[in-house]
């Protein structure tokens, strides 16, 4: 009859096992976006749209406009170009415990769990002075340079709803990404639409800027 000792460990070696081979997070893993469709995603822009990226810019669309199940509209899209490979941008993406320091808005964050390809962060941040929290899903895939996300109605939330993802494309050879955000949100709040669009443009582009400024902090060229 084997000991509870060996039974105990060849537990944990089954559970190893059977864990999903993720990179930790906030780290840079060896294979990010590697799983990504290759095209050549210049062909999504203009000329004049592309070297706008290359020189630092931002570039806003309006998303799909499809409905989500949730029933709530593709309304804010974004994309910046970062010229450094997805597996440092990805080690920065997923660092949510420091995402107070680079993104805007939030006060604080928190990594309550992790399941496999699962994370649930609180985040507590404020819009206007007015405190708000609430506890997101993230969904990672790495392999596919996806970051997903839906808002965790079970935890304390102060918006009805959130759902959306970050996107990583590697650009020539794995030198630059191209990262791709796109969001779907109701506040369930009184308020203006315009006043509700002029906070997520602004907090939109304050984030992709701080994502892009971060790694080139954390990953000086050469």
């Amino acid at each position: 009859m084997p000991s509870p000792v060996l039974a105990m460990l060849a537990a944990c070696a089954f559970a190893s096992a059977a864990e999903p081979n993720l990179p930790p997070v906030g780290a840079a893993g060896p294979c990010i976006a590697c799983r990504a469709p290759v095209t050549d995603p210049r062909a999504s822009f203009s000329a004049e749209e592309w070297a706008t990226l290359e020189e630092g810019g931002i570039w806003r669309g309006a998303g799909a406009r499809e409905k989500s199940e949730a029933g709530l509209s593709a309304d804010t899209a974004a994309v910046s170009l970062v010229h450094r490979p997805p597996r440092e941008v990805w080690a920065v993406l997923t660092d949510f415990e420091h995402w107070p320091e680079f993104m805007p808005l939030l006060n604080a964050t928190h990594v309550e769990r992790r399941d496999g390809e699962k994370m649930w962060v609180e985040q507590k941040f404020s819009v206007l002075l007015y405190p708000m929290r609430h506890t997101t899903v993230y969904q990672l895939a790495p392999d596919d340079g996806r970051l997903g996300w839906s808002l965790d109605l079970d935890s304390p939330h102060d918006i009805a709803a959130s759902e959306g993802h970050w996107q990583l494309i590697a650009v020539d050879g794995g030198k630059a990404t191209l990262v791709r955000y796109q969001a779907r949100m109701s506040s369930g709040r009184a308020v203006p639409e315009f006043v509700e669009r002029l906070l997520r443009e602004r907090s939109l582009t304050q984030m992709l800027e701080g994502l892009r400024s971060e790694v080139l902090r954390r990953y000086p060229a050469g």
